[in-house]
């Protein structure tokens, strides 16, 4: 902040009078009736430095009983609860805050209409694009340029995310539209991750999972040991101690728990018996025929729909 105020000082863009500007050093010799700290973080990102005050974790640099914030800047839609966390923090450290709903502090970070005049005449491109805001934004800045600034209207073109804008020397028309969406990448490298393996861990943290041991005949695919069921993470359906097996004192389960993992050993046993030739003959429709059985029986009785994974064991 304080290298982009002084090259915006130095460019002209801002008229600083000597001495009002100081280094964070010297505001350590000042009064606090002295001092105003233009900051970022109006929108509670956590890196930002109003949380980091608010949090007493920014460097040497915190918000205090009987400081003033001024938050400038209006709520954007998805983080009222990270402004709302941060405002907390602040009322919490002794701050009186102000804010839009309070006073008319608001500055609009987004160009004003002389400001587009400007930028446009200064640069006169060919193409005029507008770009970053919602759709009815974008369409008045399109009605501002044609019809104050004298472009065509073939020469000012509105594209929405995903569209494909080709320029070819001679004209620029939009010749495609892709799918788009979020991307992933794994915080211990730079990989993305697909779409189903979100939602796998989504589920994972949402609904738990439950992982299943069953062992059965070589040749006729018979069931020769009670099932073994490991639940992690599935209301109604928690186990302890790792597996829960019938008769195993030391495997014992929760008492609310114990009836339910009971019920799903008999289905699992219920549709190995019931199942064809050809599905006890293949272990993959084997494990897909019991996790579907599974799943109706957990859904039905608790509502859960966790990760339930099979180990089919031959003997």
């Amino acid at each position: 902040m304080q290298k982009n105020v002084d090259v915006a000082d130095r460019l002209g863009y801002l008229d600083i009078p000597d001495g009002l500007l100081v280094s964070l050093n010297q505001t350590k010799d000042m009064s606090d009736d002295e001092l105003v700290f233009l900051v970022t973080g109006s929108q509670g990102e956590s890196r930002a430095a109003l949380s980091q005050m608010a949090m007493q974790s920014y460097k040497g640099l915190m918000v205090e009983e009987g400081d003033t914030v001024v938050l400038s800047a209006r709520i954007i839609p998805g983080n009222e609860r990270l402004i709302s966390r941060m405002i907390g923090f602040l009322y919490k450290r002794g701050a009186n805050i102000i804010e839009e709903k309070r006073r008319l502090v608001h500055v609009s970070g987004h160009a004003s209409q002389e400001d587009i005049r400007i930028m446009t005449e200064a640069v006169r491109p060919k193409y005029v694009v507008p770009v970053h805001g919602e759709y009815r934004m974008l369409f008045r800045h399109k009605e501002f340029v044609k019809n104050h600034l004298g472009y065509a209207e073939e020469n000012i073109i509105l594209i929405e995310n995903g569209d494909v804008l080709e320029f070819d020397g001679e004209r620029a028309a939009v010749v495609d539209k892709r799918e788009i969406g979020r991307t992933f990448i794994d915080d211990s490298g730079f990989e993305e991750i697909d779409s189903e393996t979100v939602r796998q861990r989504k589920q994972l943290a949402y609904e738990g999972a439950v992982t299943v041991v069953v062992t059965v005949g070589e040749e006729t695919g018979e069931l020769l040991e009670e099932p073994q069921i490991v639940s992690r993470g599935v209301r109604g359906l928690a186990t302890t101690n790792g597996f829960a097996q019938a008769g195993n004192a030391q495997l014992a389960t929760p008492v609310g728990s114990n009836y339910l993992l009971s019920d799903a050993r008999r289905v699992i046993t219920s549709a190995i018996t019931g199942a064809s030739r050809q599905t006890l003959a293949d272990d993959s429709l084997l494990k897909e025929h019991l996790r579907v059985e599974l799943k109706r029986f957990i859904q039905k009785r608790t509502g859960a729909k966790p990760v339930i994974t099979f180990v089919v064991v031959r003997s």
